[in-house]
């Protein structure tokens, strides 16, 4: 027996990720979305793709478009909810594993401004993952939504050696965010066999003490200082799934974060190149502590797709 689910395909910053419109309870998240991650959208419904702006730009830009499009994540639109704070309305959103990500919610706020008419340009949302409602701006003319970041907690440095990485490389610094941790690393070849090796010393039962545990979800950003560039990974442990994303929103905050320990006080600038987009950050620091993440990047979306799974 099928089903009809409707859905829209964003590209922020090459980080693909399936909305989820229709209404679907926790329990099915995990069948749902490996069906969802299975459709190639371009083959299948590539008339959702298709449509020009007012601008005659193409709706995914040509790079994008000229590949087969397949999602790395699904996030499920939930009902509004009220902040008992303020009694505000506040868009939400839960990603499949209940974990956080920033270009899912950059990618969620933009396409609820554009339900609006004149288009949204601030949101208030709210994202699993995060105990926070974090503030999104969108650029819709521009094709970009800036988001405030939850600012990591620094946990400490890990020995890569430890994780069966072999290279001489320096420690790696993990970087606990609510929902998510990222280890970040420099100059070590991002394979498979590397990420299993880290990932196993991060999940092991018999870790050593010390080590966190019980991850939601787990990154490892590797950056190649001498190409400036960064391969983002994550494992995502309710839905079992591991994707060498384009981009990573949190990932990349936790870069920033990591980067700028050194930094003295003001507002500093990063890019961040990643395989199949770029991020911008803002680093802001104030009595030799970061107090402020701000992200931004490209986003991009489909036509709403009805999928029979």
């Amino acid at each position: 027996m099928t089903e009809k689910i409707d859905v829209v395909v964003a590209n922020p910053a090459g980080n693909t990720t399936i909305l989820v419109l229709t209404d679907v309870p926790v329990s099915r998240y995990g069948k749902i979305t490996d069906k969802l991650l299975a459709i190639d959208y371009k083959k299948e419904y590539g008339e959702a793709f298709a449509r020009k702006d007012d601008r005659g730009r193409g709706i995914f830009t040509e790079e994008i478009y000229e590949k087969g499009i397949r999602g790395e994540q699904v996030g499920f639109i939930l009902p509004d909810m009220e902040d008992p704070a303020t009694g505000r309305v506040i868009p939400a959103m839960n990603m499949s594993g209940l974990e956080f990500c920033g270009n899912a919610m950059r990618a969620f706020a933009f396409y609820r401004a554009t339900l609006s008419d004149p288009q949204l340009k601030t949101l208030q949302v709210k994202m699993s993952g995060c105990d926070d409602i974090l503030r999104v701006d969108v650029d819709p003319e521009g094709r970009d939504a800036a988001a405030q970041m939850p600012l990591p907690r620094f946990a400490g440095r890990f020995a890569l050696y430890d994780m069966g990485v072999k290279d001489k490389a320096p420690d790696g610094i993990l970087a606990d965010m609510d929902g998510i941790s990222h280890l970040v690393i420099h100059d070590v070849e991002p394979s498979p066999e590397t990420f299993a090796s880290i990932k196993s010393f991060f999940y092991s039962p018999e870790r050593e003490e010390g080590v966190p545990g019980d991850f939601p979800a787990l990154g490892v950003m590797f950056i190649d200082t001498k190409r400036d560039r960064m391969t983002p990974v994550v494992y995502v442990h309710d839905v079992d799934t591991t994707y060498f994303e384009g981009s990573c929103a949190s990932g990349t905050t936790a870069a920033a974060f990591v980067e700028g320990l050194d930094l003295p006080d003001g507002v500093h600038r990063m890019t961040f190149r990643e395989p199949a987009g770029t991020l911008y950050t803002e680093v802001t620091k104030e009595g030799g502590k970061t107090t402020g993440v701000r992200l931004n990047g490209l986003v991009e979306l489909s036509d709403v797709i009805t999928v029979e799974i």
